[in-house]
């Protein structure tokens, strides 16, 4: 039986990669909107989709692929129309993936507004996109008529809001589990836990070496992953971050922000970009600033306290989100009102030796302040 061919009328399907395959065996999108900053995941929900036409896969010759260097143009963005209205002439449904997509948005909304409600099931157009503003009314349009589905990396930590979860609680170790599962190969959460420690949290990476440690086991009649074997064929690296480096010391994980600290100044840490760096000086001035963020809002916390309020007024007079009042409540448990001062009167202190040039070295600097408050 063939698909069911959605058009505007039985739009409005919110989905995530996972749930995807499911839905295409049911029915099919004339539009379909993907977004989120994880590479690997819009990758393949457009493959998912391309390999589920009637058919299969079409050849890349059969598809429009416009890239994300392509400069908007009202004109070139009329063409594309026209092209998705036209009956293709070597068979099959015309096809454009439009990567890029936020901005071509931005480009003549009334024109989008009109194809998007007259989009037939007769031709595919695929956005693809890092973000959009979900408040536009384009896209609002797209949520209410298309299939839009989220590509947004899973969390590679436990939620804040459960600060005694075991590290490997979280949804990038269950994908990497699973992954492993495909590959016929079976691994725990806690070695899975420490190949995301080790190589940073992309999965495009994650998803590489898999493969590559399958081949190795298949070659050596292996079909469980363990440590040594991830330790013999893993890069050192690591995707520590500033906001775990102050987590650890305000909460009095002394030897566990020092451990962190080391392996962050060998092997470097991931950017907002994703991108490995080496940069003592960046570390010493992010994590003073979120360090002096963080007292400030702890403080916050206390007058509140100490005034008779609670959760509600937290809430209301700091900006404070609910999903982190667990890791505020375990740190101002360490934090006094004394060692708060002493935090600050450090971070001042560190800021005047950085800025005149008199201190230590950044990275020796970071050290003291975590010893010594």
């Amino acid at each position: 039986m063939a698909k069911k061919r959605t058009s505007r009328r039985s739009g409005g399907n919110t989905l995530s990669v996972s749930t995807l395959a499911r839905k295409l065996q049911e029915q099919f999108p004339a539009v379909a909107v993907i977004v989120g900053k994880e590479d690997l995941l819009r990758r393949e929900a457009r493959d998912l989709i391309l390999s589920s036409l009637e058919g299969g896969k079409p050849p890349a010759d059969a598809i429009q692929t416009i890239s994300a260097q392509t400069r908007p143009d009202e004109s070139r963005l009329q063409d594309i129309f026209d092209d998705l209205q036209t009956p293709s002439l070597f068979g099959g449904i015309p096809i454009v993936v439009l990567e890029g997509a936020d901005r071509w948005l931005k480009t003549s909304a009334d024109s989008w507004i009109d194809f998007i409600g007259s989009a037939q099931p007769t031709s595919l157009l695929i956005l693809i996109a890092e973000q959009l503003d979900g408040r536009s009314k384009v896209s609002k349009t797209l949520k209410e008529t298309g299939w839009w589905i989220t590509a947004d990396r899973p969390f590679h930590r436990p939620p804040p809001w459960r600060p005694d979860a075991r590290p490997w609680d979280n949804e990038l170790n269950q994908w990497l589990v699973h992954r492993f599962s495909q590959a016929k190969l079976r691994i725990d959460a806690k070695s899975a836990q420490m190949m995301i420690d080790r190589m940073g949290p992309v999965m495009a990476p994650l998803a590489q070496t898999i493969e590559k440690v399958s081949l190795i086991c298949s070659a050596e009649g292996h079909t469980t992953v363990t440590e040594d074997l991830l330790l013999d064929h893993l890069p050192t690296g690591g995707d520590g971050s500033a906001f775990d480096l102050v987590d650890r010391w305000f909460e009095r994980k002394r030897p566990e922000a020092l451990q962190l600290l080391k392996q962050m100044l060998e092997t470097g840490w991931l950017d907002e970009k994703d991108q490995r760096v080496k940069n003592p000086q960046a570390l010493m001035l992010q994590c003073s600033a979120l360090a002096l963020k963080r007292a400030r809002e702890l403080r916050d916390v206390r007058r509140i306290v100490e005034n008779g309020g609670g959760e509600k007024e937290i809430l209301a007079e700091t900006t404070l989100a609910r999903p982190f009042l667990p890791k505020i409540r375990l740190q101002y448990k360490h934090c006094d009102a004394a060692r708060v001062d002493r935090i600050v009167a450090t971070l001042i202190e560190l800021d005047w030796q950085m800025k005149s040039g008199a201190g230590a070295k950044p990275e020796e600097m970071l050290e003291r302040a975590i010893l010594s408050v």
